[in-house]
């Protein structure tokens, strides 16, 4: 059984990056639950929409009552679900198996509604939220191999809650099929996952799925901005813990060594041993459409300009996650990064090495010529 590792904090988004570009120059066949499109940026994966392959997540072999069961899990962990309607499910797939292999939201509730015996307000409340999904795009695709390894968005679906249907339906096809694999299984990542295994939860389809996952033979690795609205449970079966320092800070609250800015700590619960980690620099892969080098687009507000290259240029080691976390308290985090992002793209800051060569590479930021002359124009 491989290693069970949890990021955490606002900087889980950028280790999880890294750790996707680790296990591609690895050569490992990752697989990657995208929800929040975190890991879908690293250069040499291949990503794909869960819309190319979601009639192979919907598609249930008929004689398959684990892949069966797996699915009712699935629909119960994304709705939501109480016990008894996750049971008037679990009745409902078996009636559903009997004559269709595809277990979409469209056909369990014609099941439900024309069936003899499913009546009640239970069935009332399943049907009601089984209507909201009815239109879900099942077109017919190529089988997936989520065995061989990749990454699957789903932060591009038409709701927060098709998302997680989606995710977790392809989790239930993953958890089958390494079933299967006979200790061949990858390593898998969740990113988002406080979507999937909330801490508010309820049901036991969350349990079964969290369960078989920390079951699966390769290494897991479960990410999240948001620990407090993680199941505790799932977060605490995980012995490894990779906390940015904001998770860090809060969960010490004045009882440990504080961890910097831009900074990680990584904590064995085997052991009882933390210790610091300043990562590596992993250039993501520009999207298509965006603006070239030189041409970036319009800045969000003069004083964000203003308060970014001034901070370039006062401080002589200026990383990304450091001028976001020393900004937010004045402005958006997602316009303090679009901004660095659009400043770099112009060419008005360039990224150099820092430090002796003796350790990890550690980036930050300089202003270049024309950031200088930038600054003296904002501040003139």
């Amino acid at each position: 059984m491989g290693p069970r590792v949890l990021l955490a904090g606002e900087g889980s988004a950028e280790m999880s990056c890294i750790f996707a570009a680790a296990q591609a120059e690895a050569g490992a066949k990752l697989v990657v639950l995208d929800l929040d499109g975190s890991a879908s940026r690293v250069p040499g994966r291949a990503t794909e929409s869960y819309r190319s392959f979601a009639y192979e997540a919907f598609h249930v072999e008929g004689e398959d009552a684990f892949h069966g069961e797996l699915v009712c899990a699935a629909y119960a962990l994304a709705l939501d679900l109480p016990s008894d309607e996750e049971a008037v499910l679990a009745s409902a797939m078996q009636h559903l198996s009997a004559q269709s292999d595809m277990a979409t939201p469209a056909s369990l509730y014609e099941v439900l509604g024309g069936v003899e015996g499913f009546r009640g307000p239970y069935v009332d409340r399943l049907r009601g939220r089984l209507a909201g999904l009815k239109l879900l795009e099942t077109a017919r695709s190529e089988p997936f191999e989520l065995t061989r390894g990749a990454t699957v968005r789903f932060d591009g679906a038409p709701y927060p809650q098709a998302a997680e249907l989606m995710a977790a339906l392809f989790l239930a096809k993953l958890l089958a099929a390494s079933r299967l694999a006979e200790g061949d299984q990858g390593p898998v990542m969740i990113t988002g996952s406080h979507r999937l295994f909330r801490s508010h939860g309820s049901g036991s389809g969350r349990q079964r799925l969290s369960g078989m996952l920390l079951d699966m033979g390769g290494s897991l690795v479960v990410a999240s901005r948001f620990l407090l609205l993680l199941d505790g449970k799932l977060a605490g079966s995980l012995p490894v813990r990779v906390l940015s320092s904001d998770a860090w800070n809060r969960e010490k609250r004045g009882l440990g060594r504080p961890a910097g800015p831009g900074s990680y700590v990584v904590t064995d619960l085997r052991s009882g041993l933390d210790r610091l980690l300043i990562p590596r620099l992993v250039r993501g892969r520009e999207s298509e459409g965006a603006e070239p080098r030189g041409r970036a687009p319009p800045p969000a507000s003069p004083e964000l300009t203003k308060a970014v290259v001034l901070e370039v240029s006062r401080s002589g080691r200026a990383s990304r996650q450091s001028l976001i976390d020393y900004l937010s308290p004045l402005f958006l985090k997602a316009d303090v990064a679009d901004e660095i992002d659009r400043l770099h793209a112009a060419g008005a800051m360039d990224l150099e090495p820092v430090g002796d060569g003796s350790g990890p590479a550690v980036f930050s930021y300089r202003l270049t010529g024309s950031g200088t002359k930038l600054l003296m124009e904002l501040t003139g």
